[in-house]
Formats: structure tokens, C-alpha cells, sequence
């Protein structure tokens, strides 16, 4: 049996003026551990509030006995629902989670947000994205032909813009020591490649400082969504001699405030509390069909460009000079 998985979790609101990404990382009441991303769509007081209630429903749902698959449509029905109210219309959100029970594990995913199984030997995507560009791809377009269309960041699924979903189960794997779940929303891999992903988590001492930098680093390279991850790492992955990452991160002095609330779980991570912060993506719903028109009450958030003060590299090399010329006026002084 594996070890007691470390946890880690970490979300901010990056770019955006507001956080509609919801994550968890929750021990259940009957031993399970569930982690999950969901990430909004329909603008503030919409987005974020489709995401937080796609998992408060994920958990009741597997409280009461449902499989992870029941649990995914029921939460697709509530959120439908909901998306009745006014000021709500056409909300929606994406969904991945890992229910991890007797040593094994079981993914499933509705939307673009990721699964990936990290091990010694690499980085793995577990699940499929429910997008316009992983569509055309399959069809031969080229990634690069995909990304030039107004639909680049357009979902062909997602939690509760429609009444019924497909949903995407895969598993269940064995859960082995020295490998890492990893689970996030597009704000993180549409930045950071796959080798990316695998670099910094091999770089990190431990889970909680892999997902601090992992986000840190989205952001720095100009992710402009909300950026979300949660790592739930059995054993220890065999770190590389690949550099050293931030053990803590502060979020830099211009990023945008979060304005979700949060709410705290039992779990622990790396002897932190892990938390659920309320509020995903500024997707719209694909057209089934190339030139059909998107889900029409799909409400975009504004994007917020971020004014990039001078690097911490850059600091550090202007100090280094300064205290140079200080010792060398020193030892003129002295001569």
C-alpha cells in the first residue's frame, strides 16, 4: 500500500480582476482522497460560483455513496440549474478530479482543465481536453492552425450549459510510491509546457514548493487567467539535480487582489492547511461544428494587463554592482 500521499494547493487570481477558479483537496469521510479544479465560466458572481458549487456537489454526492461518474452529472444538473437564475444565465464550468480509494485512482473531466500523472520516468496527461483546438487536432488540424481561430478558447463540453454531459472516466490506476498527481486548470499548461511542468516540479524539494513555483512561474510568463493547482505526490518522486526553487512564494506586488472567499478542509499539506478559494476560465462553449456559432449566454470576463516592474534577477545584479564599486572605493580610500 502507498505511502499517505503530500498535498498541496494553489490558486490565484493572476491577470483577471476576479478568481472563478475553485480547487479542493479533501479527505472524505470514509478514508477517500479527492482532488479536484474546477474552473468558471460567465463572468464574476457567475463563473466562480458554478465552479464552487460543481465541488460542493462532487463531495456530497461521493459522501453519499455515488461513483465518481454519477457524482460529475449530478454535479452538471446542479450547476444547470442554478444557471436559471438571473444574472446567472449560461454559467458553466470545466471539472477534473482524482478520487484516490484501496490504492488505486479513477480521473474523470469534463472541459479543458488537465490531469497529468507525474513518475521517474516523466509526465503523463491523463485525461483528454473537451476544446475547440484538441478537436481540430484530432480532425489533422495543425496546433498552430487551431490557435489562429476566434474558437481557440472555446470548450465543445462543459458543467452546466446543457442538460445532460459526457463525461470522461478513466481507471482505475494502481497508485504506486514515488509518483505524483497533478491537477489544473489552462491558466497553468497554456503557459507552461508539459517539460515545464516536469522541470520545475523536479526542481522543487517537495509538493508544496512545486506548486507555489509552478504558479509563480504561469504568472511570469504571462498567463491571463486564473491559475490553479492541486499536487498529491505518494512517496517522493526522484528529484534531478535541476536548480532550486522558492521553498515560499509571495505573489508580486502588482498582481491583483483575490476577492473569493475561501474555506478550509481537513487535509494538510506539507503541514500547511489546504483550501478551497471560491471562484476558472474566460471560455466560451464551442460550436459543435467549425463556423456554428458559440453558446450565445456565455458572458466574457475582461482581461487586466499586467505592468511588469523590474525581475528579481535584475535587482540582484544591480545590487552586486553597487556593493563591487563600494569595495573598490573602499580600497582607494585605503591606498
Amino acid at each position: 500500500m502507498p505511502n499517505e500521499p503530500r498535498l498541496a494547493v494553489e490558486s490565484i487570481a493572476g491577470q483577471r480582476p476576479y478568481q472563478e477558479d475553485s480547487v479542493l483537496a479533501q479527505n472524505l469521510t470514509d478514508g477517500r482522497l479527492l482532488v479536484a479544479v474546477a474552473d468558471g465560466m460567465g463572468g464574476h458572481a457567475a463563473g466562480e460560483v458554478a465552479s464552487a458549487l460543481a465541488l460542493e456537489t462532487l463531495v456530497l454526492a461521493l459522501e453519499s455513496g455515488k461513483d465518481l461518474g454519477t457524482a460529475f452529472a449530478l454535479a452538471n444538473s446542479e450547476v444547470h440549474e442554478r444557471a436559471r437564475e438571473p444574472g446567472k444565465q449560461g454559467m458553466g464550468t470545466t471539472l477534473v478530479a482524482a478520487l484516490v480509494e484501496d490504492g488505486e485512482y479513477t480521473v474523470a473531466n469534463v472541459g479543458d482543465s488537465r490531469g497529468y500523472l507525474l513518475t521517474n520516468g516523466g509526465i503523463r496527461q491523463l485525461t483528454e481536453d473537451h476544446s475547440f483546438v484538441a478537436e481540430a487536432v484530432k480532425r489533422g488540424q495543425s496546433l498552430e492552425q487551431a490557435m489562429a481561430t476566434p474558437w481557440r478558447d472555446a470548450l465543445t463540453r462543459s458543467i452546466g450549459t446543457e442538460e445532460e454531459v459526457d463525461i470522461d472516466v478513466f481507471g482505475p490506476f494502481p497508485v504506486s510510491d514515488d509518483s505524483a498527481l497533478l491537477i489544473c486548470s489552462d491558466g497553468l499548461y497554456k503557459t507552461l509546457q508539459d517539460d515545464d511542468l516536469r522541470s520545475i516540479f523536479m526542481g522543487s524539494s517537495g509538493p508544496k514548493g512545486a506548486a507555489q513555483t509552478l504558479v509563480s512561474e504561469a504568472f511570469d510568463r504571462g498567463s491571463d487567467d486564473n491559475i490553479s493547482v492541486v499536487i498529491a505526490e505518494y512517496g517522493e518522486v526522484e528529484r534531478g539535480d535541476l536548480g532550486t526553487v522558492p521553498l515560499e512564494y509571495e505573489p508580486p506586488a502588482d498582481m491583483p487582489a483575490f476577492d473569493g472567499g475561501a474555506t478550509s478542509q481537513d487535509a494538510t499539506a506539507d503541514g500547511w492547511p489546504v483550501s478551497e478559494s471560491a471562484g476558472g476560465a474566460d471560455d466560451t462553449l464551442a460550436p459543435a461544428t467549425p463556423g456554428a456559432s458559440p453558446h450565445a449566454d456565455t458572458v466574457p470576463s475582461p482581461a487586466v494587463r499586467r505592468d511588469d516592474g523590474p525581475s528579481a534577477a535584475s535587482i540582484g545584479a544591480l545590487v552586486t554592482a553597487i556593493a563591487v564599486i563600494a569595495a573598490l572605493v573602499a580600497l582607494f580610500v585605503v591606498l
